[in-house]
């Protein structure tokens, strides 16, 4: 390997050939790129999990690491392509809020509108620009070419930000909600360990889903209780409802954006 690595986050899914065709096109211009595979699932046009989804993992990556996130229901449209610099990366995506975190965050990021058409594939089509445009330029900055050179620099100000999905916190509740569902069924919330500091208990936690009460475990997967309902804190940090052994999406028939509640016992 030469060069950083290039990470793909996008919403294409495993089943059709966007993501293989995105990666013949980074290894057509460097054949010598590292090209890691971050998530292919987030939900179809979703664009705060994916916005999440890199905030909260791109600190496992090295420096100078190329993320590619493709969650772009404007394709086609006058959006514009921007490239961020932010955190000691590059994030390379459609500027539509996918980088709303790390805008926010970083105030010293900074943003480059993409632009220099010799870094593109010759013919451009209005569905998938993802493969004419955003991994080309993922492939040519992976070979050393100055980001500036990419097109010119826009402020932060200028670049859409859209709000994180964050609980209501009093001193006696939070409600949140469930953010994203992994593969094991387990229902990811936007409820932060940090959230819990607020509430005014004397035990220790009761999470509340649809009609059901859910303890809470400061513990691992494996000492769950077996095929019953739980909640943990993830790797995340991150409130999390699971059953071990068990699906809880299928337990609660819930989906994306059904509430959840927490008070003190």
């Amino acid at each position: 390997m030469k060069g950083p690595p290039i990470v793909l986050t996008t919403d294409f899914g495993q089943i059709d050939e966007y993501v293989g065709v995105l990666k013949g096109v980074i290894l057509s211009i460097n054949p010598e790129a590292a090209v890691i595979d971050l998530c292919h699932a987030v939900p179809p046009q979703n664009i705060g999990r994916a916005a999440e989804l890199i905030f909260r993992n791109h600190e496992y990556f090295p420096a100078a690491s190329i993320h590619l996130c493709i969650v772009d229901p404007g394709v086609g449209t006058e959006r514009r392509i921007i490239v961020v610099k932010a955190n000691s990366q590059l994030f390379l995506g459609p500027d539509n809020g996918v980088f709303s975190r790390l805008l926010e965050t970083d105030e010293t990021a900074k943003v480059y509108e993409l632009t220099n058409r010799s870094w593109f594939l010759k013919d451009i089509s209005n569905t998938f620009q993802g493969r004419d445009i955003m991994a080309p330029v993922a492939a040519h900055l992976s070979r050393g070419a100055p980001i500036d050179e990419a097109g010119p620099s826009i402020s932060r100000e200028s670049c859409v930000i859209i709000a994180a999905s964050v609980p209501r916190c009093s001193d006696s509740e939070i409600i949140g909600e469930i953010v994203s569902i992994d593969r094991f069924g387990n229902l990811i919330t936007n409820i932060e360990t940090i959230h819990f500091d607020r509430l005014v208990r004397e035990g220790g936690l009761t999470i509340r889903i649809k009609s059901s009460e859910v303890g809470f475990h400061d513990t691992s997967y494996a000492k769950l209780p077996d095929r019953r309902p739980s909640a943990l804190t993830n790797s995340s940090n991150l409130l999390e409802i699971c059953i071990k052994n068990g699906s809880a999406a299928d337990f609660f028939e819930v989906q994306i954006g059904d509430r959840v509640l927490v008070t003190g016992s």
